[in-house]
Formats: C-alpha cells, sequence, structure tokens
C-alpha cells in the first residue's frame, strides 16, 4: 500500500488527523452558564466536542446546525466544538465565557404558523453579543487570543485573527 493512501496497514480508515471527543466537562460547564443566564433553548439538544488537537490554529470554537444525518443519529440540534489544547490551558472562568458565547449562537424560533420549531444559528456579529461585553468586558477573549497565539506561536497579525 502506498504512504499515500487514505488506509492504514490495519486496514483502518483515515479521514484527518483531527480526534473528537465526547465532552462532558464542556457539557457541565454549559448547563452552569445556561442556568446563570436564563439561556433558552426552547426543545433544541445540544452537543459538546472537543476537537484534538484543534478545530485549526486560528479557530478557538464553533457552534453549528446540526446536518439532519446528525440529528438523526445522535438527537442534536446544535453542535458546539472546542479546540481541545486550548480547552485543557483555560481558567474555568474563560470556559464559561467561551461557552456563554457559543451558546448565544443558539437561535431556536417557533413558528406559530406550522405550530413547529426551527433551528436557527446567530451570526457572529459583535451585536448580538454587547451582554458579555457590557457585564463582562473582553478580557476573556483577550486571554483567549493570547493562549491560542502562545500555543501555535502566532504572530500578532495572525492573533487578531483567532475567531472564537
Amino acid at each position: 500500500m502506498a504512504d499515500n493512501d487514505y488506509l492504514k496497514p490495519e486496514g483502518e480508515i483515515k479521514l484527518t488527523d483531527k480526534q473528537l471527543m465526547e465532552a462532558p466537562e464542556i457539557e457541565e460547564i454549559a448547563k452552569e452558564v445556561i442556568e446563570t443566564h436564563k439561556i433558552e433553548l426552547g426543545p433544541a439538544q445540544v452537543g459538546y466536542l472537543l476537537v484534538y488537537p484543534n478545530i485549526s490554529k486560528q479557530r478557538a470554537a464553533k457552534c453549528m446546525k446540526a446536518t439532519r444525518e446528525v440529528k438523526h443519529y445522535s438527537g442534536n440540534d446544535y453542535l458546539i466544538e472546542v479546540s481541545g489544547d486550548l480547552w485543557d490551558m483555560l481558567d474555568k472562568d474563560t470556559k464559561k465565557m467561551l461557552m456563554y458565547h457559543q451558546l448565544l449562537h443558539i437561535d431556536p424560533v417557533f413558528k406559530a404558523k406550522n405550530q413547529e420549531w426551527k433551528m436557527k444559528v446567530r451570526r457572529p456579529d459583535f451585536s448580538d453579543f454587547y451582554e458579555i461585553n457590557d457585564k463582562y468586558g473582553n478580557e476573556w477573549y483577550k486571554t483567549i487570543q493570547a493562549t491560542v497565539s502562545s500555543l501555535y506561536d502566532l504572530d500578532p497579525k495572525q492573533e487578531s485573527k483567532v475567531k472564537v
């Protein structure tokens, strides 16, 4: 078998160098944040994943609507992924702020006309997140940027491009 084949010698399929892991610690912190900030998710179910070593070198976390296949097999309407190496380096308060930010992307909307819930994702427009900035400032965000920068040895121009 050639080195550039996608099959490992044992016959396993290698799709990526990333490892996805369910994350009970993230789920516990998310539950705490949801309760503390009274975030209303309606009937939405959220799955929490750590991605090792990272989602990308400039992506701390992301929230996405689950595909219909993921919804079918997992029951989750949304997935929140967090870069594992970064998560392991953050203090608990910064982890809470990161989860708060990600949870604000979740936007289930009840459609009275059909009597159904439509699962939407809020775009990361800064105006949607004034409540975080007004209450807590942006030091948590700077902490994440600095941690990503030191973890991956980014230059200052790249540091400003870190996405949460």
